[in-house]
């Protein structure tokens, strides 16, 4: 998509992020008005308000959607511009910014507004759980558990780390619960369960290398032994590229599935955020979103 059709860009901001980062924020937007694109903000008043602005002015004077902050914020947006087929951009401003390292996007200023102004739209298939669509992945387990009950305060201060210290807290009062999972009839059990989208998982680690956000596929991933030892294990796997080779994780190519669980109000964590518990049924998108992504990429 060239410039001649996105003249008009509407940026739907998390203001908490645009403050951590305003000098980038600003940076951007001097960079997209140099550049004669036109730009409206609307800022983000309480949770889920991101997809309301983006639903209201779906139909508005807009060439492009554009959501600045963490993934949180785009799957609040995401949520409202689904099935419009307008095109879809991103100011990541978050702490992982899985979206943007699944597109290659740059962290620089210079990059982001680039890819605004002369990035291309591809089609981008979307999971949905329990009605939410999602762009990068939904999970069951300690991973859910974490983000779920991760310090706000830390979160601001420390950043992922807060993640991390909020995952040991759960490996440590653990109750080795187990997860079933159905898919094309067959069940599973697992201790943890991711489904994903694309490649990446909490940032630049990768769980399914087969992954594109350009297939209409996601990947079922089965974390198949318990236990804090092996809670621990997988945490190194994963940080280590390990993940998806490891012997005790089972990686099934899927279209939906449906998850359960014994127990009450499990946390089901989608595109970083806990939105709902189980049961969950996980199924493709019927329609793809116009992700603008960077020229030189592919996805």
């Amino acid at each position: 998509m060239n410039d001649k059709n996105k003249k008009n860009l509407l940026i739907i901001l998390n203001p908490v992020a645009g403050r951590r980062l305003s000098g980038k924020f600003n940076n951007i937007i001097n960079i997209l008005q140099k550049n004669s694109l036109s730009v409206t903000i609307k800022e983000t008043l309480y949770a889920g308000h991101g997809k309301e602005i983006a639903r209201e002015n779906i139909n508005k004077n807009y060439d492009m959607i554009v959501a600045a902050g963490g993934d949180g914020t785009i799957n609040e947006v995401i949520n409202g511009i689904y099935p419009h087929q307008i095109a879809f951009g991103l100011i990541p401003l978050g702490t992982a910014n899985v979206l943007a390292k699944e597109i290659s996007l740059g962290e620089k200023a210079d990059d982001i507004a680039d890819c605004l102004i002369n990035g291309h739209s591809s089609p981008c298939w979307l999971g949905k759980a329990n009605g939410r669509y999602f762009t990068l992945m939904t999970s069951v387990g300690l991973d859910s558990l974490a983000v779920a009950h991760v310090s706000t305060r830390l979160k601001k201060n420390i950043g992922k780390g807060a993640y991390a210290l909020s995952f040991i807290w759960q490996v440590i009062k653990s109750k080795n619960i187990t997860y079933q999972v159905t898919s094309d009839g067959k069940t599973h059990s697992a201790y943890n369960i991711i489904i994903t989208n694309g490649r990446l998982y909490g940032g630049q680690y990768i769980c399914a290398p087969e992954g594109r956000l350009g297939d209409k596929k996601l990947y079922l991933l089965l974390a198949q032994r318990g236990g804090r030892f092996n809670a621990l294990k997988y945490a190194y796997l994963m940080l280590s590229q390990k993940y998806p080779e490891s012997r005790t994780v089972t990686t099934l190519p899927i279209t939906q599935a449906t998850i359960k669980c014994v127990h009450d109000n499990i946390p089901v964590q989608i595109d970083g955020d806990a939105i709902n518990c189980l049961p969950t049924d996980v199924s493709l998108s019927e329609h793809a979103l116009n992700l603008v992504r960077p020229v030189d990429t592919y996805m």
